[in-house]
């Protein structure tokens, strides 16, 4: 909100979030007023979506189906923001916002639990593999030759079983958690377009 010599007063706000989700943060608050304030800096990487498009005016783009399978989880970028403080309805859109983000944080929550469930159990069945080996090794050493090759193929199996694991348990949680997943996409996108709406009365 202008005052009569053009003047506007800003307020900031800085995220760090994953940089494979900064897309749909950066979407998901310009619906709140919020403006990028650098956004040349971010090399934001395009998320896939298996979902069908999601439009809200001209702020979304596209809703993203999970966070966190791709890239790593260390690898985050800081978003910076500014906003007339001085805009209609702010104690009704700050509420939505903080909604929104809860919502997409529960989403982020939900992907750090699946990926470090099947990483624990394809971590441990490596480990089990790897001592394995480390017996079949012994037996070499000590002219047990049976069971130095019946416990070099136990071991291998067990990185195997690893691989395997992690490929076929990630699905499973995914698929599991998908629908909790959706319900928090549209309670984003829902609180999203309230804020819209607000912005442009």
């Amino acid at each position: 909100m202008k005052n009569n010599n053009g003047f506007v007063a800003y307020e900031y706000k800085n995220i760090t979030v994953k940089r494979d989700t900064a897309t749909v943060y950066i979407d998901c608050l310009e619906n709140f007023g919020w403006e990028p304030v650098e956004d040349d800096g971010y090399e934001l990487q395009a998320l896939i979506s298996k979902l069908n498009p999601v439009h809200l005016g001209t702020n979304i783009a596209h809703a993203a189906q999970s966070f966190g399978e791709t890239g790593d989880v260390s690898e985050t970028v800081t978003l910076k923001f500014k906003r007339d403080r001085r805009i209609a309805n702010k104690q009704e859109i700050d509420k939505l916002e903080r909604k929104c983000e809860d919502a997409l944080a529960a989403i982020g929550g939900m992907e750090r639990k699946n990926n470090a469930y099947t990483m624990g159990i394809s971590l441990g069945s490596g480990i089990v593999g790897t001592a394995i080996l480390a017996l079949s090794v012994y037996s070499f050493m000590s002219s047990n030759v049976v069971i130095g090759v019946l416990t070099a193929i136990l071991g291998v199996a067990g990185w195997g079983v690893g691989f395997f694991a992690n490929l076929k348990l990630g699905k499973k949680k995914s698929a599991q958690t998908e629908p909790m997943i959706q319900a928090q996409l549209d309670v984003a996108y829902s609180a999203c377009e309230q804020a819209h709406t607000l912005l442009a009365s």
